[in-house]
């Protein structure tokens, strides 16, 4: 994934997880921005929501 793209911000932490008595690292991430930038920013990540912006919800002017 590209950083900054649509001005969206990301932030990451590591969290040490202890499984069977070793010491595991795991990566939890969170992308912060409006959901209609974050699906065009990244179609196929979040290819499992569908959203509707009031200019989708208006008629045309035809």
């Amino acid at each position: 994934m590209d950083y900054k793209k649509y001005g969206l911000k990301f932030y990451t932490k590591t969290v040490i997880e202890d499984v069977k008595g070793v010491k595991v690292p795991k990566m939890l991430g969170v992308i912060e921005g409006p959901v209609n930038k974050m699906i065009r920013a990244y179609t196929d990540e979040f290819s499992f929501m569908r959203h509707q912006t009031m200019r989708d919800q208006r008629p045309s002017k035809k």
